[in-house]
């Protein structure tokens, strides 16, 4: 009989090793962020809009965009942008969804960037909440969408994480308030 024990807790202690190992996974495979992108909220906010455009038709640099995000964060766009759906996206998904979105400007080999232009930040201990006034650009030129980006972080083993981002535009939020840096003129 104690075999027989010796056996179940060799097999239990493999499952939860298999189970522990899976867990973390995904945390293993995220892509290392650059030094300097995640010490400081200001910096983690300059490397998002750094990240998120594209030159030539080539694609976002998904990699960095990855490594400034805790794996479980959640993004959610505005419904317009959704057809009237609130949806709490995954990472996975919110790059499919903007992959979808631009491959028409990436076929045709053009550029697209979107820029920060007023960050207002509100931090306590190791949260942050940024509520980020955002322009884009095609082929640079400012086309009249503009938004902003509310980004909740936490610092956590020595960095900065993005755990989520929801956003609106002025086409369904209005104006852009004066305390936000109002709606650009260019």
């Amino acid at each position: 009989m104690p075999k027989n024990r010796t056996t179940s807790f060799k097999k239990s202690s493999l499952l939860v090793l298999l189970l522990t190992f899976f867990m973390v996974l995904p945390a293993w495979a995220q892509q290392e962020a650059r030094p300097g992108d995640v010490d400081s909220v200001e910096n983690i906010v300059t490397a998002l809009y750094d990240a998120y455009g594209t030159e030539d038709g080539k694609e976002f640099d998904w990699d960095r965009i990855r490594s400034l995000f805790h794996p479980n964060a959640i993004l959610i766009p505005n419904i317009e942008q959704r057809q009237g759906s609130l949806d709490a996206l995954s990472l996975d998904e919110f790059q499919e969804w903007i992959d979808e979105a631009v491959k028409p400007l990436q076929d045709a080999g053009r550029s697209f960037h979107e820029i920060g232009y007023h960050t207002q930040i509100d931090q306590y201990g190791n949260i942050a909440n940024v509520m980020s006034s955002y322009k884009k650009y095609v082929d640079g030129e400012l086309i009249p969408q503009f938004g902003i980006n509310s980004i909740q972080l936490v610092y956590n083993a020595d960095r900065w994480w993005i755990t989520g981002i929801a956003w609106d535009e002025t086409y369904s939020g209005g104006p852009i308030p004066e305390m936000y840096g109002g709606t650009p003129d260019s």
